[in-house]
């Protein structure tokens, strides 16, 4: 009796320790999930200019299943310096979309080019899990071209007719659907074109521009699905003074000019003139002529650019 009291006493315990192993590992395949976090659509970083009046940090959080996101916090960091609580919001929703705008113009945050702001965004569950997500921006007020080369419309040594500020000022074929260029027709901003008669010489052209039919590259855009639209201002900067032209300073430049008087294109350029422009998103830059085509056959025209970011 003795023995079935003992062997029942050891079944008891292996039971309840199996029980308790159940338990913790059901426990464990149940635990909540800690939220799912992005800021600024996973972008890491990104280059801006100084001048900028106000950041947008757009941050979401979608907590676990049966869970709710209980509360978001936004800091940032200048320089790596000290953190600066921003914001600090509580929720009771499974999922939280919001956007801060940091007005750092109008609280006097100092940017000036090579700054870095760090903004790290944290969400807390219900349950107290957390994630975090951070980005970063580097302040870089100008950008520069290497030499941009562009062929002349007859020239088939060099295919590239027009260029853009986008991806490292990239260039772009004519030539339609051959062509690189109608397929990448939101990154062109300039349009080059070449004729010795009348008062056209080399030039530069809005993709908006409204050729008339059979001149230009009137068959070239009209295939486009979009066209981008630029002004031009000619200027009295010479190289030397192109050059010097960095960071805040170009900005300040750009600021004095007036664009009542500028147009959809610039005619008969010549090497050394240096030409302001501003896209249709407003940011501005200048062009420096180097080399200009002496035909419409082999020729080609030689520019860099500065552009403010």
């Amino acid at each position: 009796m003795k023995n079935l009291f003992k062997m029942m006493m050891v079944m008891a315990v292996l039971a309840g320790t199996i029980f308790t192993s159940c338990k913790k590992a059901e426990d464990a395949l149940t635990a909540s999930k800690a939220p799912t976090v992005s800021i600024n659509d996973d972008v890491a970083s990104l280059e801006m200019s100084a001048a900028v009046d106000s950041i947008h940090v757009k941050m979401l959080a979608t907590a676990d299943t049966d869970r709710k996101i209980a509360k978001i916090t936004l800091t940032r960091t200048y320089n790596g310096d000290s953190i600066v609580q921003l914001m600090e919001t509580t929720y009771n929703q499974n999922s939280v979309s919001v956007t801060y705008e940091d007005l750092v113009k109008a609280n006097g945050l100092p940017l000036t080019d090579s700054d870095k702001l760090k903004y790290t965004m944290v969400a807390t569950d219900d349950k107290g899990n957390t994630a975090t997500a951070s980005f970063e921006i580097k302040f870089n007020s100008v950008s520069i071209s290497g030499q941009i080369v562009l062929g002349a419309p007859g020239n088939s040594s060099n295919a590239y007719k027009f260029f853009g500020v986008a991806n490292n000022f990239m260039r772009y074929s004519a030539g339609g659907d051959a062509g690189t260029a109608k397929a990448n027709c939101t990154k062109v901003d300039f349009l080059y074109w070449y004729n010795s008669a009348g008062a056209v010489g080399n030039s530069l052209y809005s993709p908006d521009y409204p050729f008339t039919a059979g001149t230009g590259w009137a068959s070239e855009v009209s295939g486009w699905a979009s066209r981008n639209s630029t002004l031009f201002l000619t200027t009295d900067l010479n190289l030397s003074a192109f050059d010097a032209l960095a960071g805040t300073q170009m900005v300040t430049e750009l600021d004095n000019l007036s664009w009542a008087s500028a147009t959809q294109k610039i005619n008969n350029l010549d090497a050394g003139m240096v030409v302001a422009y501003k896209k249709g998103d407003g940011k501005r830059g200048f062009i420096y002529i180097a080399q200009k085509a002496i035909d419409g056959t082999v020729g080609v025209m030689t520019v860099k650019v500065k552009a403010e970011l």
